[in-house]
């Protein structure tokens, strides 16, 4: 396990390059994500509002679906996982893994600002339970994944370039071990997410009454 984790962040340290564009982007996505918030036409902004004060309702009152709520958080996330995984063995599949992670960090940046837009200050509150931790931990395995599915797609495309040879045998049992990991604790922060959050927010709301 020891050996594992020293090659994984010998991996990490010698993609320094990568690990900030990616930072850079995730940061932009955010910004985008908060802004798009204020940008919505009337119609659009109170169908949103409407949504979140539906589900904030349904924490105060107890009254949320969590089989429901479970079975899409796995879906969202190991779908988004595994396309990822895949597109990172395909050439073509590097704009749409960048799309993906862009898209995925906007999602969360604009959620988090419409919470703010409705509640006000308060809102930060709501918000901070709404991320801590398990959105946090997310990005950094969208980060992860989204890293190591570029290096393999960069890799192919230079064998492929330069009519080289590559194992793939070594690449992919890497490439597996790295997805694993990362589904096993997305399935965590799935959990945290449906069970705890909830409950973080419910408390945070009986205070800003």
């Amino acid at each position: 396990m020891k050996q594992a984790m020293d090659k994984f962040i010998s991996s990490i340290k010698c993609n320094k390059k990568l690990v900030w564009f990616l930072i850079i982007i995730g940061i932009i996505s955010i910004v985008f994500g908060s802004i798009f918030t204020v940008m919505l036409n009337e119609s659009d902004k109170a169908l949103t509002l409407s949504y979140i004060n539906n589900f904030m309702s349904n924490i105060s009152n107890n009254n949320l679906d969590y089989t429901l709520a479970l079975k899409n958080g796995f879906v969202n996330q190991f779908s988004f996982f595994l396309i990822v995984w895949l597109l990172g063995m395909s050439v073509i599949g590097i704009p749409i893994i960048l799309f993906m992670y862009f898209s995925k960090i906007f999602i969360l940046g604009f959620s988090l600002s419409a919470i703010i837009t409705n509640y006000g200050f308060k809102g930060c509150l709501i918000g901070l339970a709404y991320i801590f931790p398990h959105q946090i931990i997310n990005i950094i395995l969208y980060t992860i994944l989204t890293i190591f599915a570029l290096k393999i797609a960069g890799k192919i495309l230079y064998c492929i370039l330069k009519k080289d040879k590559i194992d793939f045998k070594v690449l992919l049992n890497n490439y597996i071990y790295i997805l694993t990991i990362n589904l096993v604790v997305v399935s965590l922060t799935v959990l945290f997410e449906v069970y705890i959050t909830p409950k973080f927010i419910s408390i945070f709301l009986s205070l800003i009454k």
